[in-house]
């Protein structure tokens, strides 16, 4: 058997964890419900036993674990530092499992992992300067820059989506308003389409459980509010990818999570409103597509801490 690392990546809804290989390729993996409510304790020890079964499988060719979680991470003292989707603060971790697993452990923010999974086995492979955006229950960012993963200070790195878009606009769960993430997260298009349904019943989504998937289904249809709200979302995304473009200049952007699954989202119409607010002379030089690794990236991210030799800023 091939060196191995075992990669773990806690998200608000569910814990995906994984055997994989130096490739990339993921040889056995597991996914519970992360039932964040029942507190940090009972998320740790969910951690160990998929740690432990997979260990298992693995026998003696495991490098190391790597746990991508979302937050503000120091990776240095092993600690979640604040977490607002999982509501910790100041969360030891790596002590914790490197005693129950028995495994050397190293942590990462999940957006740095997914950043990571993409531009080592997806299609940002050496692209100098690389920007991962994931839109799902929030919105995650990665940066390589010039050839190394932007981490910042204490290791979470870039935090796009939590630049004010609307300094009025509704309450992120930061504490702040108009947040990136309050206007193209999954959660956020949805309570948009709700709020727009409560002065109309001539909508297709009318009386529906509202998904994204739904909205962008009953666009395509004609459905006037749910086509208002696309046009809104691929507008709030354009203006804060145009802002990140600015900064960074980045060769490659990848766009992944369950938002970027409509075919509106990574397409002519989002790259014709990202030129009217970009600087001319990077107009259409960036090249923006859909994430290859989208669904497994962090937890693939989060094994190449111990599967490829990293360079951090």
């Amino acid at each position: 058997m091939p060196n191995l690392a075992l990669g773990i990546d806690v998200g608000g809804s569910t814990i995906q964890a994984g055997l994989v290989d130096s490739q990339g390729e993921i040889l056995e993996s597991l996914v519970v419900p992360t039932f964040k409510e029942k507190g940090a304790d009972y998320v740790l020890k969910q951690i160990v036993s998929l740690s432990r079964q997979l260990i298992q499988f693995a026998g003696t060719n495991l490098l190391g674990l790597g746990v991508a979680l979302p937050g503000e991470i120091d990776c240095l003292q092993g600690i979640c530092l604040y977490s607002p989707n999982l509501k910790w603060r100041n969360q030891s971790i790596s002590d914790y499992l490197i005693r129950e697993t028995g495994l050397a452990v190293r942590l990462v923010n999940d957006a740095n992992a997914a950043c990571l999974g993409e531009y080592y086995y997806g299609y940002g492979k050496n692209a100098p300067i690389f920007l991962s955006i994931t839109l799902g229950t929030g919105v995650g960012s990665g940066l390589i820059l010039n050839g190394k993963l932007y981490t910042g200070r204490f290791g979470s790195g870039l935090e796009a989506g939590h630049m004010v878009i609307e300094p009025y606009g509704k309450k992120c769960a930061c504490g702040r308003r108009g947040c990136w993430e309050t206007l193209v997260a999954g959660p956020a298009i949805v309570a948009r389409t709700k709020e727009a349904l409560e002065k109309s019943n001539t909508s297709l989504l009318s009386g529906k459980d509202l998904t994204t998937e739904l909205i962008f289904q009953a666009a395509r249809q004609g459905d006037c509010l749910a086509e208002k709200i696309v046009a809104e979302t691929i507008f709030y995304l354009a203006v804060g990818l145009a802002n990140l473009i600015n900064l960074f200049n980045p060769y490659k952007i990848s766009l992944g999570g369950g938002v970027s699954e409509a075919e509106e989202i990574v397409g002519k119409r989002l790259r014709e409103k990202i030129n009217n607010y970009i600087f001319p002379t990077i107009r259409d030089k960036v090249e923006i597509y859909k994430a290859k690794q989208s669904y497994w990236a962090g937890l693939i991210g989060a094994a190449s801490l111990w599967l490829q030799s990293h360079k951090t800023h």
